[in-house]
């Protein structure tokens, strides 16, 4: 079968759904929250998630804020579906641009009320694994595929004993094997090379080329930051956990209308904190791990390393309206995204 032959995996025809599916569903949430942004309901959950206004926006300024971020993630989605249908024919060029808008999606996803942007981004993530990737470049991944699955069978078969299937006993490993008297031979003389003609040298390992600067100082940049982002994250649980009453207390004085209505207690609040927090400690270990596949050369680590600082540099940029100090973090998850990115880096990769 050759390259022009390859037939779609099911991983692509499963990405494409993702995304074509997926990206109607933020669509539609995106207008249902921008029409509904004018009712009472919707002013009065405005209202108190900004609380007494320490963010520095008003009820109107919120409400414009979400209507943009919608619109910016209906357009994004827009694109995503038209972009899903070129999926299925091995669009290059559509793979890259859906990658480039993962970022909008997500932010546009955070704005609406049903969160199904991480449906589109999943479908994303799909096009750059195995063997969708292979897939994309033209390579025979059936033949790959196949292979693999050969060399599975053959370890499994080695590793158990053989069973005859014809009726006949098995024969018993303790069993001594008959002699056989012995032949006498001659040694066989080594076959004549043609005049002038030298043996080919034995084959040399590749060497990979040596890590351009651009990658090594984004993995570096990835573990220190993903490392002060899990040391932070930890000594707010212990903050939280000796001043669990203060912190009570200030959510009743700032925002008394939410406690009332959701009935949280003290414990409920603290143990909500503690899942967020847990939640975006192993996004920042999977940061590192992902790092680290990309320092030793798996493309696929980098391409999930890009997304993953994009998605983080956009929500503590939505942080800090009340951190201001996290634009510093905002900066270090930018420039290492950049890096990843670089043509150096690219084209390393591509060896």
């Amino acid at each position: 079968m050759s390259k022009d032959q390859q037939p779609r995996p099911g991983q692509a025809t499963l990405a494409g759904v993702l995304i074509i599916g997926g990206s109607v569903f933020v669509v539609l949430a995106a207008w249902q929250r921008i029409a509904t942004l004018h009712t009472i309901e919707a002013q009065e959950q405005i209202s108190r998630m900004l609380g007494d206004g320490d963010y520095g926006l008003t009820v109107d300024g919120m409400a414009t804020t979400l209507r943009i971020l919608c619109l910016v993630g209906a357009g994004a989605a827009t694109a995503s579906t038209i972009l899903g249908f070129q999926v299925f024919r091995r669009s290059t060029s559509a793979r890259l641009v859906l990658t480039g808008l993962s970022p909008l999606l997500f932010v546009g996803g955070l704005a609406t009320e049903q969160f199904l942007a991480p449906m589109v981004l999943a479908g994303i993530v799909l096009l750059w694994l195995q063997p969708t990737r292979d897939w994309y470049a033209g390579r025979p991944w059936v033949q790959r595929y196949e292979e693999r699955r050969a060399a599975r069978l053959a370890a499994m078969r080695s590793s158990s004993p053989t069973v005859p299937t014809d009726g006949t006993p098995a024969p018993d490993p303790f069993a001594t094997p008959p002699t056989q008297p012995a032949v006498p031979t001659s040694p066989v003389p080594p076959a004549p090379h043609p005049a002038g003609q030298q043996l080919a040298p034995a084959p040399r390992a590749r060497r990979l080329a040596p890590r351009p600067a651009g990658l090594m100082a984004a993995c570096i940049l990835a573990w220190v930051t993903s490392t002060a982002v899990v040391a932070g994250l930890a000594l707010t649980a212990l903050v939280v956990a000796q001043q669990s009453d203060d912190l009570y207390a200030e959510m009743q004085s700032q925002r008394p209308e939410l406690m009332k209505s959701s009935g949280f207690s003290e414990s409920d609040l603290v143990w909500s904190v503690y899942v967020v927090l847990g939640g975006l400690v192993l996004w920042a270990l999977a940061a590192i791990v992902l790092a680290g596949l990309t320092f030793v050369g798996h493309n696929w680590a980098r391409i999930t390393l890009v997304v993953s600082a994009a998605c983080a540099a956009l929500v503590t940029l939505v942080m800090c309206l009340a951190a201001p100090p996290l634009v510093v973090m905002v900066l270090l998850l930018t420039t290492g995204g950049w890096l990843l990115v670089r043509p150096e880096v690219s084209a390393w990769f591509r060896r």
